[in-house]
Protein backbone atom coordinates (compact mmCIF):
# COMPACT_ATOMS: atom_id res chain seq x y z
CA UNK A 1 0.00 0.00 0.00
CA UNK A 2 1.23 3.51 -0.81
CA UNK A 3 3.46 5.58 1.86
CA UNK A 4 0.58 8.53 1.36
CA UNK A 5 -2.13 6.52 3.38
CA UNK A 6 0.31 5.75 5.97
CA UNK A 7 2.10 9.25 6.38
CA UNK A 8 -1.37 11.13 6.18
CA UNK A 9 -3.17 8.71 8.95
CA UNK A 10 -0.34 9.58 11.05
CA UNK A 11 -0.87 13.60 10.23
CA UNK A 12 -4.75 13.14 11.18
CA UNK A 13 -3.93 11.47 14.65
CA UNK A 14 -1.01 14.65 15.12
CA UNK A 15 -3.85 17.54 13.86
CA UNK A 16 -6.75 15.91 15.18
CA UNK A 17 -5.49 14.34 18.31
CA UNK A 18 -2.51 15.05 19.27
CA UNK A 19 1.16 14.29 18.63
CA UNK A 20 1.39 12.90 21.86
CA UNK A 21 -1.24 10.17 20.79
CA UNK A 22 0.45 9.35 17.50
CA UNK A 23 3.61 8.97 19.30
CA UNK A 24 1.70 6.45 21.19
CA UNK A 25 -0.33 4.75 18.06
CA UNK A 26 3.37 4.59 16.67
CA UNK A 27 5.15 2.98 19.20
CA UNK A 28 2.31 0.60 20.16
CA UNK A 29 1.72 -0.85 16.90
CA UNK A 30 5.54 -1.82 17.35
CA UNK A 31 6.39 -0.85 13.15
CA UNK A 32 9.19 -1.84 12.01
CA UNK A 33 10.40 1.42 10.32
CA UNK A 34 9.06 3.28 13.67
CA UNK A 35 6.28 5.40 11.71
CA UNK A 36 9.00 6.29 9.04
CA UNK A 37 7.08 6.80 5.70
CA UNK A 38 7.62 8.14 2.33
CA UNK A 39 4.73 8.76 0.46
CA UNK A 40 6.10 7.01 -2.74
CA UNK A 41 7.05 3.99 -1.14
CA UNK A 42 5.35 0.93 -0.67
CA UNK A 43 4.74 -0.59 3.24
CA UNK A 44 2.32 -3.38 4.12
CA UNK A 45 -1.36 -2.60 4.46
CA UNK A 46 -1.01 -4.46 8.26
CA UNK A 47 0.73 -1.64 9.59
CA UNK A 48 -1.71 0.67 8.99
CA UNK A 49 -4.12 -1.74 10.51
CA UNK A 50 -1.37 -1.92 13.73
CA UNK A 51 -1.96 1.60 14.16
CA UNK A 52 -5.97 1.76 13.65
CA UNK A 53 -5.84 -0.87 16.22
CA UNK A 54 -3.31 1.04 18.61
CA UNK A 55 -5.64 4.22 18.34
CA UNK A 56 -8.43 1.87 18.92
CA UNK A 57 -7.22 0.92 22.16
CA UNK A 58 -5.59 4.99 22.81
CA UNK A 59 -8.82 6.30 22.36
CA UNK A 60 -11.69 3.90 23.31
CA UNK A 61 -13.48 4.03 19.71
CA UNK A 62 -14.68 1.52 17.47
CA UNK A 63 -12.33 1.00 14.70
CA UNK A 64 -15.43 1.47 12.06
CA UNK A 65 -15.48 5.12 13.53
CA UNK A 66 -12.16 5.87 13.55
CA UNK A 67 -11.60 4.67 9.41
CA UNK A 68 -14.57 6.94 8.64
CA UNK A 69 -13.40 9.68 10.49
CA UNK A 70 -9.98 9.60 8.72
CA UNK A 71 -11.44 9.01 5.42
CA UNK A 72 -13.75 11.89 6.17
CA UNK A 73 -10.21 13.83 6.73
CA UNK A 74 -8.58 12.23 4.09
CA UNK A 75 -10.96 12.98 1.38
CA UNK A 76 -9.57 16.75 1.64
CA UNK A 77 -6.02 15.90 1.77
CA UNK A 78 -6.38 14.13 -2.00
CA UNK A 79 -7.91 17.09 -2.72
CA UNK A 80 -4.77 19.33 -1.60
CA UNK A 81 -2.07 17.02 -2.45
CA UNK A 82 -3.83 15.94 -6.06
CA UNK A 83 -5.48 19.29 -7.55
CA UNK A 84 -5.52 18.33 -10.71
CA UNK A 85 -7.43 14.93 -9.85
CA UNK A 86 -10.47 17.47 -8.50
CA UNK A 87 -10.46 20.58 -10.87
CA UNK A 88 -13.64 21.24 -12.41
CA UNK A 89 -15.76 19.26 -10.51
CA UNK A 90 -18.53 20.91 -8.67
CA UNK A 91 -20.94 18.24 -8.13
CA UNK A 92 -20.34 15.24 -5.82
CA UNK A 93 -22.21 12.41 -7.84
CA UNK A 94 -20.40 13.49 -10.60
CA UNK A 95 -17.09 13.26 -8.73
CA UNK A 96 -18.09 10.38 -7.25
CA UNK A 97 -19.11 8.63 -10.48
CA UNK A 98 -15.78 9.19 -11.93
CA UNK A 99 -13.90 7.75 -9.13
CA UNK A 100 -12.67 4.06 -10.37
CA UNK A 101 -12.64 5.48 -14.14
CA UNK A 102 -10.88 8.34 -14.44
CA UNK A 103 -9.42 8.73 -10.58
CA UNK A 104 -7.93 5.69 -10.11
CA UNK A 105 -6.71 5.40 -13.37
CA UNK A 106 -4.77 8.96 -12.59
CA UNK A 107 -3.21 6.84 -9.10
CA UNK A 108 -1.90 3.95 -11.53
CA UNK A 109 -0.40 6.22 -13.21
CA UNK A 110 1.76 8.47 -10.32
CA UNK A 111 2.12 5.16 -8.71
CA UNK A 112 2.31 2.15 -11.09
CA UNK A 113 2.62 -0.38 -8.85
CA UNK A 114 -0.37 0.76 -6.81
CA UNK A 115 -3.25 -1.93 -6.76
CA UNK A 116 -6.15 0.58 -5.95
CA UNK A 117 -9.91 -0.87 -5.47
CA UNK A 118 -12.31 -2.25 -7.61
CA UNK A 119 -14.65 1.04 -7.18
CA UNK A 120 -17.98 0.50 -9.53
CA UNK A 121 -20.42 3.55 -10.03
CA UNK A 122 -23.76 2.98 -11.44
CA UNK A 123 -26.91 5.11 -11.88
CA UNK A 124 -30.30 3.60 -10.66
CA UNK A 125 -33.42 5.75 -11.14
CA UNK A 126 -32.23 8.99 -9.08
CA UNK A 127 -29.66 7.07 -6.99
CA UNK A 128 -25.90 6.67 -7.51
CA UNK A 129 -24.80 3.52 -6.29
CA UNK A 130 -21.07 2.59 -5.37
CA UNK A 131 -19.89 -0.53 -5.05
CA UNK A 132 -16.07 -0.60 -3.43
CA UNK A 133 -14.04 -3.98 -3.49
CA UNK A 134 -10.42 -4.30 -2.23
CA UNK A 135 -8.07 -6.99 -0.81
CA UNK A 136 -7.67 -4.39 1.78
CA UNK A 137 -9.87 -4.38 4.64
CA UNK A 138 -10.67 -0.70 4.23
CA UNK A 139 -14.43 -0.28 3.30
CA UNK A 140 -14.93 2.07 6.01
CA UNK A 141 -12.04 4.84 4.91
CA UNK A 142 -13.91 4.45 1.58
CA UNK A 143 -17.24 5.06 3.78
CA UNK A 144 -15.40 8.07 4.98
CA UNK A 145 -14.29 9.59 1.30
CA UNK A 146 -17.64 9.27 0.03
CA UNK A 147 -18.83 11.55 2.64
CA UNK A 148 -15.79 13.77 2.37
CA UNK A 149 -15.82 14.36 -1.14
CA UNK A 150 -19.64 15.11 -0.83
CA UNK A 151 -18.47 18.04 2.19
CA UNK A 152 -15.92 18.55 -0.72
CA UNK A 153 -18.82 19.95 -2.94
CA UNK A 154 -20.74 21.36 -0.39
CA UNK A 155 -23.46 19.41 -0.82
CA UNK A 156 -23.10 17.42 2.86
CA UNK A 157 -27.26 18.92 2.94
CA UNK A 158 -28.44 17.81 -0.51
CA UNK A 159 -27.64 14.37 -0.23
CA UNK A 160 -28.23 11.62 1.84
CA UNK A 161 -25.74 8.29 1.80
CA UNK A 162 -26.76 5.18 2.78
CA UNK A 163 -24.47 2.27 3.58
CA UNK A 164 -26.08 -1.08 2.28
CA UNK A 165 -25.28 -3.31 5.41
CA UNK A 166 -26.23 -6.66 3.60
CA UNK A 167 -22.33 -6.19 2.24
CA UNK A 168 -20.65 -8.27 4.68
CA UNK A 169 -17.00 -7.80 5.77
CA UNK A 170 -14.72 -5.01 5.52
CA UNK A 171 -13.79 -5.71 2.28
CA UNK A 172 -16.76 -4.67 0.16
CA UNK A 173 -18.99 -2.11 0.75
CA UNK A 174 -22.15 -0.53 -1.52
CA UNK A 175 -23.05 3.02 -0.86
CA UNK A 176 -26.59 4.42 -2.29
CA UNK A 177 -26.23 8.22 -2.86
CA UNK A 178 -29.49 10.03 -3.82
CA UNK A 179 -31.03 13.42 -2.97
CA UNK A 180 -32.10 14.71 0.13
Amino acid sequence: MKGVIFSEMIRWVEECLSPAVADRMITGANLPNEGSYTSVGSYPHQEALAMMGQLVEITGRPAHDLCHDYGYWLATRFVQLYPQMFNGYTDALTLLRDIDNKHNTEVVKLYPDARTPAIIASVDGEDLVISYASHRPFADVAWGLVHGYIAYCGQTAQYIVTRDETTPGPHAARFVINRA
